[in-house]
């Protein structure tokens, strides 16, 4: 059996990381090793780590320290370099892996051509109180194989890398994560291995990894949200750009059906800026306009047809009044309780 290493930064983890481990301990693949990354946390996530670890793990195991805080991409890369296995999982100290997610996924990678850099499986966004889990959304059925290494960074089609499996030698010749991204960080090294070869689905009927969501705070959104909509949006249509080398859709061969999803895309997180922030909704919309110099909103249609006539930002105007009425009942039953927020999107 080749062994899979599992790499998991942690910071600041100490609430999460026992079930995540356990996580790791249930899996029905037995070659395992798991290296923790800690991330210079200022709690007791290491104490933790450590115990639960010495007390109950049954594979092999390393902790690594890096005193102070310098993302997780810089625990990810530091824990590829103390890697051993020839495939390597993603594990974020408060998410979690179905049992048999390694077992399924090593009986095709056992197998695979040198060209097969990485597999993928489903996955979903979830609560986990007190082991509890509870869905938040459907089941994430990702569609890359076979698809432009750009549909990677394309929501509908992208896989989650913690979902999948990487190959370690092609990830540490495209040279790991970029430290510089504190966001996108794992599409966009899933963007350069599908750039090296090919990405491979598995198809599991359940989901392979369950990626927690946190109660009372938006993971995208305004100011009281983990991450700033302005930041994650621009910085997306920056690497879709790169992605793109600067040209044009038009210039990369894409079907039909991942021309739309790329403008659907553009449309969602333009929307989302332009009832947060205004001048990083202008910065983005002239950005995609390097995509397509006639973008325009992909739905709803009557909104496609304004834009044509009054502009993108009068158009997006139209749509935000006929979204009114349901947005200020939307926001009327969630401050009674009536209604749960969206743990993804803050609108």
């Amino acid at each position: 059996m080749s062994v899979v290493s599992v790499v998991m930064p942690t910071y600041r983890a100490a609430k999460w990381v026992a079930a995540s481990i356990d996580s790791v301990s249930a899996q029905t693949y037995r070659d395992v090793e798991l290296i923790v990354v800690d991330d210079g946390s200022p709690d007791d996530t290491v104490a933790v780590v450590r115990r639960k670890l010495a007390q109950d793990f049954p594979h092999r195991w390393k902790v690594i320290e890096l005193g102070a805080n310098r993302g997780a991409s810089a625990a990810r890369n530091a824990g590829l370099g103390a890697a051993s296995g020839a495939w390597v999982q993603y594990l974020d100290s408060d998410d979690l892996m179905a049992p048999t997610k390694l077992e399924r996924q090593m009986a095709i990678c056992a197998q695979a051509p040198d060209d097969v850099v990485g597999v993928y499986s489903p996955f979903r966004f979830c609560h986990i109180d007190d082991g509890v889990v509870s869905w938040v959304g459907p089941l994430v059925e990702s569609d890359v194989e076979g698809r432009p290494a750009i549909m990677s960074l394309i929501g509908g089609f992208r896989p989650l890398l913690a979902s999948g499996l990487a190959r370690r030698t092609v990830l540490e010749g495209i040279g790991g994560f970029d430290e510089t991204l504190r966001f996108w960080e794992c599409e966009e090294i899933t963007f350069r291995l599908a750039r090296a070869g090919r990405l491979v689905a598995v198809p599991m009927p359940e989901p392979s990894y369950l990626w927690r969501m946190h109660r009372g705070q938006s993971y995208i959104g305004g100011e009281h949200a983990r991450y700033r909509s302005a930041a994650v949006a621009l910085g997306w249509i920056d690497l879709v750009l790169k992605a793109a080398d600067h040209g044009t859709l038009s210039a990369l061969g894409l079907t039909e059906a991942e021309r739309r999803g790329v403008l659907d895309e553009c449309t969602m997180w333009a929307r989302l800026l332009y009832g947060q922030d205004r001048a990083a909704f202008r910065r983005f919309v002239a950005q995609a306009r390097t995509l397509d110099p006639d973008v325009a909103p992909t739905n709803p249609g009557y909104v496609t047809t304004a834009a044509r006539y009054v502009g993108y930002e009068a158009a997006e105007g139209i749509a935000n009044l006929a979204r009114m009425p349901r947005t200020l009942v939307r926001k009327t039953l969630q401050k009674a309780g009536l209604r749960a927020q969206n743990g993804l999107f803050e609108y």
